[in-house]
């Protein structure tokens, strides 16, 4: 059952001592739109905190805004816990047990595909909205708060990462609107915020792409490229695994490469791949066969800790998706 976003604006008046539960491995769409909220429920007078169990990416930690805590004692018997970005408790591991306390519990997302393990108090996705960042501008502006300088530069590296900064296929033109009206907010530059997503990679960083670019698989007559991150290599180049998430971009600015593939191990060794398409593939419909999600051009699942088998077979579904 769908809320709709006045419906839940209206209950968030009745809030109070919320935690907002982004997704693990964090993107920008998943801080920013969480960091939005909190700083929103905030100006309401809300108690409001975003609540992690990871360290934020180094070029995302501007999005904290101070919203952001891994200490579950900072609100002990939480009013509401929210889900932003993310629907699943697949999708919060480590931090259930907490979500599981709050009074009311909500998610606000735009996969398609996710998990039904959790019965919401309110729920609402739209599956077509560019970034969940959208949503959640479109939630403000509902509940009437005032879109700051700050939630403007939440809500812009929402939308710019996960379109691939205006580049994916599902930039729309509400996209594009939204970002029009934060032009309006004093002291707005989205070349400034670009910069501090795109342009703060340190050498390590570098040079553990150019090991992983120079080390990609073909397949498919070069349709498919698949990379590989292991912890081995984090070592040698002195990189975290959050390191290695824009690589994916990379993979896919390869003339011909319609899916990409970027395989990364996990400290646990587990094996997770991230994958994307171009034009027509739908990788969402891959990354299901081995139990994942997203959407049908950007999209990810587990593969486990025994790489060789299940890589054959990623590699057999992505070759079926380009070849279709």
């Amino acid at each position: 059952m769908q809320d709709s976003l006045t419906a839940i604006a209206e209950r968030f008046k009745e809030l109070d001592n919320i935690l907002i539960f982004p997704h693990i491995n964090m993107d920008g769409d998943a801080i920013g739109s969480a960091s939005a909220l909190c700083l929103a429920l905030r100006q309401m007078g809300k108690n409001a905190y975003v609540f992690v169990c990871e360290n934020t990416p180094d070029n995302l930690d501007f999005l904290e805004m101070n919203c952001v805590t891994d200490d579950a004692s900072v609100i002990e018997e939480p009013g509401a816990t929210i889900m932003v970005d993310c629907n699943g408790y697949d999708r919060i591991r480590g931090r259930e047990e907490i979500f599981c306390k709050g009074a009311v519990k909500g998610c606000i997302d735009h996969h398609a595909v996710g998990s039904s393990d959790i019965e919401y108090d309110f729920y609402h996705c739209e599956s077509d909205s560019a970034a969940t960042g959208e949503i959640i501008y479109l939630l403000l502006k509902e509940m009437g708060t005032e879109i700051t300088l700050d939630i403007a530069n939440c809500i812009f590296a929402s939308i710019t990462t996960d379109t691939g900064n205006f580049q994916h296929s599902n930039t729309s033109r509400r996209s594009h609107m939204i970002v029009a009206d934060l032009y309006d907010i004093e002291g707005f530059d989205s070349k400034y915020v670009s910069a501090l997503i795109y342009d703060r990679k340190s050498k390590a960083e570098f040079k553990l792409e150019t090991i992983v670019l120079s080390g990609l698989e073909f397949y498919a007559g070069g349709k498919v490229a698949v990379g590989l991150v292991s912890q081995e290599l984090l070592a040698t180049t002195g990189c975290r695994l959050s390191h290695a998430d824009a690589i994916i971009q990379r993979v896919m600015s390869i003339k011909g490469v319609e899916v990409g593939a970027v395989i990364k191990q996990n400290p646990d060794g587990v094996f997770k791949a991230s994958l994307r398409a171009k034009s027509y593939a739908n990788v969402a419909a891959v990354a299901a066969v081995f139990g994942g999600g997203g959407h049908i051009k950007a999209a990810g699942c587990t593969l486990g800790k025994e790489l060789i088998e299940k890589k054959i077979a990623l590699v057999e579904e992505l070759t079926k998706a380009v070849n279709e």
